[in-house]
C-alpha cells in the first residue's frame, strides 16, 4: 500500500507557473506596506486628535482647580511643617475632596491615549516595513 501511494504521490508532483513565485511574494510585499503605512496614519491622527483635545481640557481642568480651591488647601500644606504633620489626615482628605475627578480621569485617559498611539505609531516606522526591500524568495 505505502509502495503504491508513493507512485501516485511520485507522478502527481505539481510544479507552479514561471514567475508565480515572485508575483505573489510582490503582492505579500505591497499588502503589507500598505497596512503599516494605513496603521502609521491612523496612530498619528489619533495622537493628533488626542493632543489637541488635550488643550481645552487642560484649561478646564487648571479652572476647575482654581475654582474648588485646591490651591488654598495645597498652599496650608507648604505654609507650616507644624501644620502638616498635625493634621496631615484632614489636609489629605481635603485636597481629594476638592479635586475635580471627571475632569482628572478625561485629562489621564487623553494623556494615555496620546502616548499609546505615539508608541504604536513610533513602532510601525522602525518596524522598517515602510522601506522594504524587494527581495524574491528562492
Amino acid at each position: 500500500m505505502e509502495r503504491e501511494l508513493s507512485k501516485i504521490f511520485g507522478k502527481t508532483r505539481h510544479q507552479p507557473e514561471p514567475g508565480l513565485t515572485s508575483l505573489t511574494w510582490e503582492r505579500i510585499v505591497k499588502r503589507e506596506k500598505r497596512l503599516t503605512r494605513n496603521r502609521l496614519y491612523f496612530f498619528s491622527l489619533l495622537g493628533v486628535f488626542s493632543l489637541a483635545g488635550a488643550v481645552p481640557v487642560f484649561k478646564i481642568l487648571l479652572g476647575e482647580l482654581a475654582q474648588s480651591g485646591f490651591y488654598d488647601y495645597l498652599s496650608v500644606a507648604s505654609s507650616g511643617q507644624g501644620i502638616l504633620i498635625a493634621y496631615w489626615r484632614e489636609l489629605a482628605l481635603s485636597l481629594s475632596e476638592s479635586l475635580p475627578a471627571m475632569n482628572l480621569a478625561y485629562s489621564a485617559i487623553l494623556v494615555f491615549v496620546f502616548f499609546l498611539s505615539l508608541r504604536f505609531a513610533i513602532k510601525q516606522i522602525t518596524k522598517g516595513q515602510l522601506i522594504t526591500l524587494r527581495v524574491n524568495p528562492a
